[in-house]
């Protein structure tokens, strides 16, 4: 963390904030508080990302200053948050150097002044460390509460099992700050779409039961979009309806890409021990212990066949560790 401070309070060249795409409240908290205290510090700094900002994120102030990735500019210094590596962006970035800070195991490494804790729930844990360490006065209202949206939607509103006292300690820092955790709260959870609502009927119409309930399936096809007028970015959160059953160890969605049909996004969750990064890793992509994620190119059958094939080697590996 040391040296991410001093690289960033000694340099004085063009600096861009980015984050991955299908952002989600962790990459674009990190993102908007990074880029507000490095405003306080004068410094040259814009942020950029791929995808537009869901829509349940867009109450969070300076939204509108974030750029449409890819950009015609070369930065002296890129910063990447909450992703493994350049590449997740999805789009071009210009820059003669990149930092990394992230929570994130493996991945890219751009540099000593990189900030890398994969024991860390967010990656605005690590922004919120950063920026107390560097100049706590500077954190105002609306740089605690675009740290706290991270932290509230990374560890499923502090129910996933990497929470530890710290945490909370840090969540009752950004409160002392000005963040309200019932307002924001409800910006989050509790201003549904109609139309969302509609496309969350659909996929729930999929759900399907596994391997004697201990994995549940849903899908949200390019066809579910168009009926109900909905985007990609609508879907935020609704792998937790399948996760959240009972008995169920394990769970994925997978939402068919809108302007690439060939192509899924899949979001795995899983409760307690079962691994999920390690499913996500053998099918290409990666995360968290509880909450990873990976792209899949085929028809619907093939691509749901080929993540239930893995995930029930790995169940049955983890029955076999436990007995």
């Amino acid at each position: 963390m040391e040296k991410t401070i001093e690289k960033l309070k000694n340099f004085d060249g063009s600096i861009l904030i980015f984050t991955h795409e299908n952002p989600d409240g962790d990459g674009i908290g990190s993102m908007l508080a990074l880029y507000k205290f490095l405003k306080k510090k004068n410094k040259d700094v814009e942020m950029a990302m791929k995808d537009e900002v869901p829509y349940i994120y867009n109450f969070l102030k300076n939204i509108d200053k974030i750029k449409k990735l890819p950009i015609d500019k070369t930065y002296d210094l890129a910063i990447l948050v909450d992703a493994a590596g350049v590449f997740r962006a999805g789009a071009e970035v210009k820059a003669k150097e990149f930092m990394r800070i992230d929570h994130h195991r493996n991945g890219e490494r751009y540099g000593e002044w990189d900030y890398i804790d994969i024991s860390a729930p967010s990656t605005t844990t690590l922004v919120t460390k950063l920026l107390r360490k560097w100049d706590e006065e500077l954190i105002d209202k609306d740089i605690a509460e675009s740290l706290y949206v991270g932290l509230l939607t990374d560890t499923g509103s502090f129910r996933h099992s990497n929470i530890t006292p710290e945490i909370f300690d840090l969540a009752k820092f950004l409160v002392e700050k000005g963040a309200n955790p019932s307002y924001i709260s409800q910006q989050v959870f509790e201003r549904n779409k109609p139309e969302t609502l509609k496309l969350l009927n659909k996929v729930l119409s999929t759900l399907q039961l596994h391997n004697n309930g201990k994995v549940a399936s849903l899908i949200v096809k390019k066809d579910f979009f168009d009926e109900t007028g909905t985007k990609e970015e609508d879907t935020e959160g609704f792998v937790n309806y399948a996760r959240g059953l009972d008995g169920v160890d394990v769970a994925f969605i997978m939402i068919q890409k809108p302007n690439n049909p060939d192509t899924w996004r899949v979001s795995l969750r899983s409760k307690g021990d079962f691994n999920v990064e390690k499913v996500a890793k053998e099918l290409g992509g990666g995360g968290h212990k509880n909450a990873s994620g990976c792209r899949i190119k085929g028809e619907e059958k093939e691509v749901k066949e080929k993540i239930l094939n893995v995930i029930t080697k790995n169940l049955n590996i983890n029955s076999c560790s436990t007995n």
